[in-house]
């Protein structure tokens, strides 16, 4: 396995040193000239939604989750179909990152606001892909977590830094297919030959579908009820919806036809992977207790020798996709935020060999220091699915009602967008942080402040809301 991940690590340094000699200027580094394909679009979605923290959180959430862990993927299909319609002026007001859009609808006030809390939510995602990735060198080397979540990081900002979107596109569509290959192979292994159990095989199976033994079923149960399954929806679906890595993909389209084609088939290729993670997370729980990721736990109990290494450089290529779309999209926000690339009035910096040189530097810094930021956050917090969810509810409380309110044509004043936004991400985050009270209600109070979040947000914009 040492000589694979050497191999393969090699492979990414001359990967991101082609693609660094091909970046010439800002646009091209954020959104790759925008003249991606529907097909590259659609694989650089399918390879950052089907990240560490998607599939190696989801199929560690087993024992608690069961077969309702397709529920995951399946609000992120849902999401992005809900994408479609809003697509189109999506794409004419957007330019290299969602504040532009957000500026673009309601001014320069609310860009403001979303650029500095988008990073802030995001760099939690980061952090995510940097837990999931330990966790899975952890498990296929003698490595420690530490040094497992200093490698991973190191490796994945440094292919960003060098390469930029240019890079990701090129990569993406190949690791999505490496993902899914990997998935149906393991859960092929996992039903036909279960550790040389079929029988055992089988009774997972039934598990997924109705029958109830050790992990619970899909698609609710008493640990994720329909209840559960609106509040993924408003925290989880959402993002698929209006966020930031997606609208990121979105605008390296070459155009809105492509992005829409893109967004559909992204979303059909996630529906039957749902499943498949479903069957994965039901499957571990018959291991009982493992240390690092579960699946690869499973990958280490049905996969033949031969076919290890090769699973765990799968995984490991689509944790670091993941991870590298999320890093460069809170990156190049920040970058928006200063202006990095523009003239003082926002227009287009120009384009002299000087010029561009110095915003490529600027921007490749703070990819760095915003890699870094997101390591340390990885090496005090190990929960994959805690660090995603509570990133994503911050995110969703607040700006999911605004960026669909402006989409639908509707204005706000900035001020009360900008109210909107804080108040929403404080709610969310009150609610994620919340205690548990006393009673049956009590018990759902953190709950309630979620769904608060986007009552209040869509409120505050309707008081603000302006005449066309």
């Amino acid at each position: 396995m040492n000589i694979a991940l050497i191999i393969y690590l090699v492979v990414l340094v001359l990967i991101a040193v082609r693609s660094a000699r091909r970046v010439k200027d800002i646009p091209d580094f954020f959104v790759a000239r925008k003249g991606a394909s529907a097909k590259a679009v659609a694989g650089s979605l399918v390879a950052t939604i089907l990240g560490g923290s998607a599939v190696i959180g989801a199929v560690d959430s087993g024992a608690k989750l069961g077969g309702a862990a397709s529920w995951f993927m399946l609000t992120g299909a849902l999401g992005l179909l809900a994408l479609i319609p809003f697509a189109s002026r999506a794409y004419k007001h957007g330019k290299y990152a969602l504040p532009d859009l957000v500026e673009n609808l309601y001014g320069k006030g609310p860009r403001t606001v979303a650029s500095i809390v988008i990073p802030v939510a995001w760099t939690g995602i980061v952090a995510a892909q940097i837990i999931a990735a330990a966790k899975l060198l952890m498990t296929f080397t003698p490595m420690g977590y530490t040094a497992a979540a200093i490698t991973a990081a190191a490796v994945f900002t440094g292919y960003t830094l060098a390469g930029g979107q240019l890079s990701i596109l090129r990569t993406d569509f190949f690791q999505a297919c490496l993902i899914i290959a990997g998935l149906l192979v393991l859960a092929g292994f996992a039903l036909f030959n279960g550790a040389g159990d079929a029988a055992t095989a089988a009774g997972v199976t039934s598990a997924v579908t109705s029958a109830p033994t050790s992990a619970p079923p899909f698609p609710f149960h008493a640990n994720f009820t329909p209840f559960d399954l609106f509040l993924l929806i408003l925290t989880y679906g959402t993002t698929y919806t209006a966020g930031p890595d997606i609208f990121s993909r979105m605008f390296c389209a070459k155009d809105v036809q492509s992005a829409k084609k893109a967004i559909a088939g992204a979303a059909c290729v996630l529906i039957p992977v749902a499943f498949v993670i479903g069957f994965l997370a039901v499957y571990g729980v018959s291991l009982g207790e493992v240390q690092g990721a579960r699946i690869t736990a499973i990958a280490n109990a049905v996969l033949p020798p031969a076919l290890i290494p090769l699973f765990a450089l799968a995984l490991l290529s689509v944790v670091l996709s993941s991870a590298d779309t999320t890093l460069l999209s809170s990156s190049v926000i920040i970058c928006g935020l200063f202006r990095i690339g523009t003239d003082p009035r926002g227009a287009r910096a120009p384009q002299t060999a000087g010029a561009a040189s110095k915003s490529l530097l600027k921007a490749r810094a703070i990819i760095l220091l915003n890699g870094i930021v997101a390591l340390l956050i990885a090496l005090v917090f190990t929960d994959i699915i805690g660090t995603l969810l509570l990133a994503l509810a911050v995110y969703a409380g607040a700006f999911t009602v605004p960026v669909l309110w402006g989409l639908l044509g509707l204005k706000a004043k900035p001020k009360f967008v900008g109210a909107a936004i804080i108040a929403g991400g404080a709610l969310a985050l009150a609610g994620k942080f919340c205690p548990a009270f006393p009673g049956a209600l009590g018990a759902h109070t953190g709950d309630f402040l979620m769904v608060a979040a986007f009552i209040v947000n869509a409120v505050i914009l309707a008081f603000g809301r302006e005449k066309k």
